[in-house]
């Protein structure tokens, strides 16, 4: 699967969700070739950015489907809420980084809910 352990996640009777979690912890005592080795993984050291890139991929997948329109405000897509992480987005845009506003833009994102179709 394309995805990260969750915290409680134990692979091979190993309890990696938590290690992962220590990872995060201590990223400022890690050594730089821990960091790097972390890094050339793509190791997500903010949960909430990988959660943000798994909905923008989604997001993807979705417009590759339905590309006559944007998802609705309530509309689900692989069990997801993909409406309403839309509809977040837009609200809270001034609060995204510059890279998240970008990877929005770059696939067309209607900022304005008005603008959708």
């Amino acid at each position: 699967k394309d995805r990260w352990p969750t915290q409680k996640e134990k692979y091979k009777s190993k309890n990696i969700g938590s290690w992962c979690v220590r990872q995060r912890a201590m990223k400022k005592q890690l050594t730089p070739e821990q960091t790097a080795k972390l890094d050339a993984i793509g190791f997500p050291w903010s949960v909430h950015n990988e959660r943000w890139e798994h909905c923008l991929k989604l997001l993807e997948e979705y417009r590759q489907e339905h590309k006559d329109r944007w998802p609705t405000k309530n509309e689900k897509y692989k069990s997801e809420n993909i409406g309403s992480w839309c509809a977040t987005q837009r609200r809270r845009k001034k609060q995204l980084t510059l890279e998240q506003t970008a990877k929005l833009d770059e696939i067309g994102f209607p900022w304005n809910v008005h603008n959708e179709h």
